[in-house]
């Protein structure tokens, strides 16, 4: 359902309550140049009376020439005063709104960027809060200026003259039409502007990070006709937004320049009206075409920001990842038990049904299966990324749901496949969310057991070196080494690794095998593996098949066993 002016209203004011002083004062000054500047066709008509029409006196045209100017210096300090104001407090509301978005994204449940796609995320905290920013400071200045002097002047024609002024009392009425009709194509031209431009940020980066697979593939082709075929889509949407501006504009334009034509017939033929009030007439009716196309026109900003809002306050209202637990979790044991935990990822699909399993303290556990077993979900839920449908899970005999997420998330250490660095150095890689408080020694050892430390020295800034993009300049090997010593550094009692040695080569694995085994000492550990060469001296390898549990024991018992990990093994080790 569309938001409505109301939510939009109350939900932008939370971040523009702080600033009212500031709008108020920035109102006031855009007030009072417009009061300066509606005055002008009373002056422009004296001037023509009482100078050009009668003897002129040098004293009474150096007193016009002297308003006029004065009116032009104070009406603009005013108004660039208020544009200042108004500047300030429009990229204060943008820079809040994307640290409330960027602190709301990292509570976000896992579950919440399975289903966003990165580029439309993206798209939320750059162009849809640009869309907001212009209601905070310019739509709302705008509507003050230009409503406040449409008050003015038509005041002031119906004091001058009510008969010629009455031509307004239809154009008023058919202008609110023009832009009621107008506003409901707007507002959905707009939203299909904002999700196409999530779409297009979604491709771009994509087809960015993905570049050497475009090329490779020979996809440009395929890639360039998906682009195109969303630009022009946006091009379409901003057609129509921009067309039915237009309309609205040409529309109030017509009206206007009929009552215009009305004033000078009338006014020279049955109201024989002198040239100084005809003037001031027709200067001040010139002067509503301008802030009426502007009242029209704000229909166009205000639907753009108020579909961004529907998008940027939709992310700011996403629920938080649950974390309902209060206990602090320091130091445990790390004896882990699943007791008949079910999942599945949506209602249609079951991907751990009742699994049973209890880690003790210290105990090395791998876990085997083909693609799609239901490897990567126990840890998914071991790390609190989603909870079970059915069951519990327990750390050292308490529900881990008991648990504050940060404190139980921080006794655990992760190396993924997928290894994700972060465009910082290699010191801040290390010590990810403890680079305030680890040692440079306590880095340099994590370095050296993850036999990532002689490859660091011999860049040119050493752990200073900035490795740009998720590690663009490190070899894939180098790269997983970082996030073994990563692992190493945190020093958390229950360790998960993901297939953490996948990207080296067989010199390199063994050495930094050893130093695993070394960090696995008085740690649970829980491997996903495929290599069935790295767990063979796991204290119990788990073999799972289509999420259930078929077989445990260690490598010998299974081998001896003759079951699905025989098979398994002489695949990998006899073909």
């Amino acid at each position: 359902m569309p938001m409505q002016y109301k939510q939009f209203i109350y939900h932008l004011f939370i971040y523009l309550k702080p600033h009212v002083g500031k709008l108020v004062f920035t109102s006031v000054m855009i007030m009072l140049a417009t009061v300066l500047e509606s005055s002008v066709p009373e002056i422009t008509g004296r001037i023509v009376d009482e100078l050009f029409a009668t003897q002129r006196e040098s004293r009474t045209a150096f007193i016009y020439a002297f308003a006029l100017f004065g009116i032009v210096v104070l009406s603009s300090l005013f108004a660039l005063t208020s544009t200042a104001v108004s500047s300030w407090v429009s990229n204060k509301v943008i820079m809040d709104l994307r640290v409330t978005m960027f602190a709301k994204l990292l509570k976000l449940p896992k579950s919440y960027f399975d289903q966003h796609p990165t580029g439309k995320t993206l798209s939320k905290l750059t162009f849809d809060v640009e869309q907001i920013a212009d209601s905070a400071s310019t739509i709302w200045l705008d509507f003050i200026k230009s409503s406040m002097t449409v008050v003015i002047l038509i005041s002031y024609l119906f004091y001058k003259n009510w008969q010629l002024s009455l031509t307004l009392l239809v154009l008023l009425p058919l202008m609110y039409l023009a832009v009621k009709l107008s506003s409901n194509r707007m507002r959905r031209s707009s939203i299909k502007v904002q999700k196409s431009m999530g779409d297009m940020t979604h491709l771009l980066n994509e087809n960015i990070s993905g570049n050497t697979l475009v090329k490779i593939y020979h996809a440009q082709s395929q890639i360039s006709e998906k682009f195109n075929s969303l630009i022009k889509n946006i091009r379409q949407q901003h057609f129509k937004v921009d067309m039915s501006s237009s309309f609205n504009t040409a529309f109030v334009n017509i009206l206007i320049g009929l009552s215009l034509s009305s004033v000078v017939y009338f006014s020279s033929t049955s109201l024989q009206m002198s040239a100084g009030e005809f003037l001031s007439f027709f200067t001040a009716m010139g002067m509503l075409l301008k802030p009426a196309k502007s009242l029209v026109n704000i229909n166009k900003p205000l639907q753009n920001a108020m579909a961004a809002g529907e998008s940027v306050f939709g992310l700011i209202n996403e629920k938080k990842e649950s974390n309902v637990g209060t206990k602090k979790l320091k130091k445990p044991k790390g004896a882990i038990q699943f007791n008949d935990v079910s999942f599945g990822y949506n209602h249609n699909t079951i991907v751990l049904k009742r699994i049973n399993l209890d880690i003790k303290s210290g105990e090395t556990i791998a876990f085997i299966g083909a693609t799609g077993s239901g490897k990567t979900t126990i840890i998914k839920l071991l790390m609190r990324f989603y909870s079970p449908k059915q069951g519990s899970i327990t750390v050292d005999g308490i529900d881990i749901n008991q648990f504050e997420i940060d404190s139980f998330r921080s006794n655990i250490a992760f190396v993924d496949q997928n290894v994700q660095l972060f465009n910082d150095s290699i010191r801040g890689n290390i010590a990810l969310g403890q680079l305030g408080t680890m040692s440079d020694k306590q880095i340099k050892l994590s370095a050296i057991a993850a036999n990532a430390d002689e490859f660091i020295q011999q860049l040119e800034h050493g752990f200073d070196t900035q490795i740009g993009e998720n590690g663009v300049s490190l070899s894939g090997g180098q790269r997983q080494r970082l996030a073994i010593a990563r692992a190493i550094a945190k020093d958390s009692p229950i360790l998960i690794l993901d297939e953490a040695t996948s990207a080296l080569d067989n010199v390199t694995e063994k050495q930094v095998q050893n130093a695993i085994h070394e960090m696995q000492k008085d740690r649970t550990t829980i491997i996903i593996a495929h290599r069935l060469s790295t767990i063979q001296k796991a204290d119990r390898i788990i073999v799972l098949r289509h999420g259930s549990i078929i077989e445990q024991g260690t490598h010998q018992e299974l081998l001896e066993h003759r079951g699905e990990y025989t098979q398994l093994y002489k695949h990998q080790f006899e073909n």
